[in-house]
């Protein structure tokens, strides 16, 4: 969370002329359209289970003298194909299966009763691509005076199975973006408040269309710049009042709400199972309506909330209503989680509260990011007002930085939502649901703020929020009212999202001053888009103390000067961490280059593995703990203690990284080394085994390019490592062994729903000592029909192909809040592999097996992937012939159940 500054940074560079220069550039770039809609009657008769609607849109436009065409915007054209941001792990935000494209049919157009041909302008490619913004229909008209015409349009819109403002989910259809096309004015803007009236026929089921609910048929009409609605077959209803408003939820499932404290008896017991929303809602809900009123804001009579499938808005805003996805307040039940949600829902209501304001004296054009802007004003003034310190996630996590889920969350997120717990300030937006986005990828409200927040001086700042807040005044207008030369900048600051760039230190030099004091001269390098801002540079010196100067210039380069009382300790570039910086320009982190020291993590359990082979009562597992600075992608050390069933013991190891990175915690290659002690268990190969002492030194090499390890559908990992070992055994006997072995694993990826699995294992084992250190074939990540100790040899190949099925997708089963089961997914396998020189004297020995496993993918908390695994394997060949048959162990029977049954967390493979 971000606070109102009460004082300056430093002094900045005068600004430019070449502001203007941009400026000009920007605005003569601008799409010369002038019509405007005066009115839109839309009639629509929708097929619910198939998502089919049937439209005949009539719209009243007002044209300029010579205009040559009108340009309708069909955002729903954005559903006709996949959004490129779509990856292994966020098609679950989107899409409930496979990717299921949507479809726009034009069917007919007519301008004041004639029939015309259009034509589809359709941008591929780029940010703004039609996966994000749709199509524009472009209807040429003949010359003339300026006019009123009315266009007529009949079509066809396929919703597909899709999270989002359109989607479908099962038989809940939402339309809570502009669903039908509108028309697109001056400056490229469409977000005109006029009249519409729209008549909705459901063939089944029940419609929420602009706060009303209805059966089968209903009619609305509203001043807004277009009509949402949602249909399933029940609508779910809360109403009731907070602070003084009527409050409508509307829901496709039930809303659970808590019984009160004055409800005796089993009915006042509360489900431990369901969340309280309504309650959440009730206090997001309390302060921003009296934040409003505190600042005279207008609070209506009532306030529409409507529940969205939707997995990449937690709360937004649509005409008249607030969106909520169904997924809010699904975290645990703790104030510093739901914190998270409460605040982005508060937003939402308070930027719901801006939209009058912004529709009323801002232009059409920028309507959609002063909404939003105001809302973060709002909510900014909210904390103020209620004197709440906000907390940054990683000043609330950092307690827990030792868990891998923790960790990664911090540095490379990979959750739905991720903008609502660890955007910071930048805010990304890859799908752009929210329309004014989806048209235009500006930037969001939190970094509009921040930007005029760093090149404002504080009592020019306060005024601008102050007008923002009161409303009297445009955004705009707002801006050049308190620095004429800051609303040249305004065009850069809702560009940021499309200006991609990295900062880094360069050059550095300090000179001692004939009174004593230090000057610093810092080099700041900008790589990437010339995104010209404000960036701050923080030297420490030896005592401790911190000052702040600030580069504000264009170039690729730039230096700040910097006095301080004693010699330079540290350097750092944007302390505070307020400036986006691009991990696709940035060779490592784009933050690992920003310092001269970067602190170090605390220990991070980045491995951690339970298994227990349940059809032999054996528990294994192991616990990986690294050490490494904040931001370091290629020094790590490492302490492994592991449990398997040949040996306990931990290993101690130094990792390099190197290549490309796989994302921003991880590269794709790293070269490690270490040493390791153990003891060696007794009787691990058969009941006369002694047990002893060993330690070895190993050399590894990884290629893993896989990013979501938890369900990996893209790249490939390899491993070769060489190890030495000494083995010292009760008995007296000492023995030193060489092992090599690489191993391979791949996936090839089928759509979203199904991946196939390759595994391939070689290994080799020179002067084994005990069985221990030979291979085996058996186990959780060999063949899972045969245990550890079974089909142990001086040389191993095996391979296993693996089939994955997720089953069902976007589960909500909810386990006491600590776990959300996410996704049902199924895996069948076929598995052979051959030993050579067994430990019971054969030179070569064939195995075989086929399995079958549930994975149950859930979230930790909600906020963080896992996977619990149950694997079920039967091994084929294992019998010896005799009277009776028995299965070999190392060359004596062996009770050993028919199969391998294992439980395991985390599906790495």
């Amino acid at each position: 969370m971000v606070h109102l500054r009460t004082t300056s940074l430093a002094p900045r560079t005068p600004r430019c002329t070449w502001f203007v220069a941009i400026a000009m550039l920007v605005w003569s770039a601008t799409i010369a359209e002038a019509a405007e809609p005066e009115r839109y009657e839309v009639s629509a008769r929708v097929d619910r289970d198939a998502g089919a609607i049937t439209i005949e849109e009539r719209v009243r436009v007002r044209v300029e003298d010579g205009e040559p065409e009108v340009r309708l915007w069909v955002y729903a054209d954005r559903l006709s194909v996949a959004p490129r941001a779509l990856g292994e792990r966020t098609w679950r935000w989107l899409y409930p299966g496979d990717v299921e494209h949507g479809e726009v049919a034009i069917d007919r157009v007519t301008i004041d009763g004639a029939e015309i041909e259009p034509r589809w302008h359709r941008e591929e490619g780029g940010d703004r691509g039609r996966d994000a913004r749709g199509g524009d229909l472009v209807v040429p008209i003949a010359s003339g005076a300026e006019r009123t015409i009315e266009i007529v349009i009949a079509m066809r819109l396929r919703v597909p199975a899709r999270f989002g403002r359109l989607g479908r989910d099962g038989g809940t259809v939402a339309l809570a973006g502009p669903w039908y096309p509108l028309v697109v004015g001056e400056d490229d803007g469409w977000r005109f408040v006029v009249p519409h009236r729209v008549s909705v026929d459901l063939d089944d089921g029940e419609l929420w269309l602009a706060g009303q609910v209805a059966r089968t048929r209903t009619s609305v009409e509203r001043e807004v710049p277009y009509v949402p609605a949602l249909l399933a077959s029940r609508l779910h209803r809360w109403t009731g009042r907070v602070a003084g408003v009527a409050v409508a939820w509307t829901s496709f499932e039930p809303i659970y709400v808590a019984p009160g404290r004055e409800v005796r008896g089993a009915e006042g017991l509360a489900d431990l199972v369901a969340v309280d929303r309504v309650a959440l809602m009730r206090q997001a809900l309390e302060p921003a309506i009296a934040t409003a009123r505190w600042l005279g804001i207008a609070v209506p009579a009532r306030i529409d909330l409507l529940d969205v499938p939707t997995r990449t808005e937690l709360a937004a805003t649509a005409p008249g209503a607030v969106i909520v996805s169904d997924r809010f307040a699904q975290v645990f039940p703790v104030d510093v989680v739901q914190a998270f949600h409460l605040r982005a829902l508060r937003r939402a209501i308070l930027a719901l509260l801006a939209q009058p304001i912004a529709d009323a004296i801002d232009p059409v054009a920028d309507r959609g990011w002063t909404e939003d802007l105001r809302g973060v004003v709002l909510l900014e003034l909210d904390e103020v007002r209620r004197s709440s310190q906000a907390r940054t996630p990683q000043q609330l996590l950092s307690a827990f930085a030792f868990h891998p889920a923790i960790d990664q969350l911090l540095y490379a997120p990979q959750i739905a939502f991720e903008d609502v717990y660890f955007s910071a300030i930048d805010e990304p937006d890859p799908y752009r649901d929210e329309p004014s986005r989806a048209r235009v990828p500006h930037a969001r409200g939190l970094r509009l703020l921040e930007s005029a927040r760093d090149v404002l001086e504080p009592r020019a700042f306060e005024r601008f929020v102050a007008m923002i807040a009161n409303g009297r005044r445009s955004v705009r207008a707002a801006l050049e009212r308190v620095d004429p030369a800051a609303l040249l900048r305004l065009q850069t600051w809702l560009d940021t999202p499309r200006l991609e760039t990295n900062y880094r230190l360069g050059a550095m030099r300090s000179e001692r001053l004939p009174d004593g004091r230090w000057r610093h001269v810092i080099e700041v390098l900008r790589e990437g888009a010339s995104r010209v801002e404000p960036v701050e540079v923080e030297v420490e010196d030896a005592t401790g103390a911190r000052t702040i100067g600030v580069w504000d210039a264009p170039g690729e380069r730039g230096e700040v000067v910097i006095e301080t009382d004693a010699e330079r300790r540290s350097v750092t570039i944007d302390p505070r961490q307020r400036v986006p910086q691009s991990a696709a320009i940035a060779d490592g982190h784009p933050r690992a280059d920003d310092a001269t020291d970067q602190p170090w993590r605390p220990p991070v359990f980045t491995g951690f593995a339970f298994e227990i082979l349940a059809s032999e009562g054996n528990v294994t597992g192991l616990i990986d703990v690294v050490l490494r600075q904040r931001y370091d992608l290629e020094h790590t050390f490492n302490l492994r203690l592991l449990r398997t069933a040949a040996r306990t013991g931990g290993r101690i190891r130094y990792l390099q990284g190197v290549g490309p990175k796989v994302h921003t915690n991880r590269r794709s290659v790293t070269v490690g080394g270490g040493v390791g002690f153990y003891n060696v268990h007794q009787g691990f190969g058969g009941p006369d085994v002694p047990g002893g002492w060993a330690a070895d030194a190993d050399l590894s090499l990884y290629l893993d390019t896989r990013s979501y390890l938890y369900d990996w559908r893209e790249g490939l990992s390899v491993l070769v490592q060489g190890q030495a070992t000494a083995t010292f055994l009760d008995d007296g006997t000492f023995g030193a062994t060489g092992r090599i072995s690489a191993r391979f694993s791949g996936t090839i990826g089928i759509g979203n729903l199904h991946a196939i699995v390759l595994v391939g294992h070689a290994g080799v084992s020179i002067n084994p000592v005990v069985d221990a250190n030979r291979q085996s074939i058996g186990g959780r990540y060999g063949l899972r029909g045969y245990a550890n100790d079974e089909l142990l040899g001086t040389s191993v190949v095996y391979g296993v192909a693996e089939h994955r099925f997720t089953a069902v997708t976007d589960l909500a089963w909810n386990v006491f809040h600590g776990i959300w089961a996410r996704e049902l997914q199924l895996a069948w396998w076929l598995g052979a592999g051959t030993v050579l020189g067994t430990s019971d004297g054969r030179d070569v020995v064939g195995a075989a097996e086929a399995g079958v496993g549930l994975r149950v993918h859930y979230e930790y908390a909600g906020i963080q992937p896992g996977v619990l695994a149950l694997d079920f394997g039967v091994p084929f060949g294992r019998w010896i012939e005799g009277d009776p048959p028995c299965a070999f162990a190392n060359g004596a029977c062996d009770d050993r159940p028919p199969f391998g049954f294992y439980i395991s967390v985390d599906q790495y493979y």
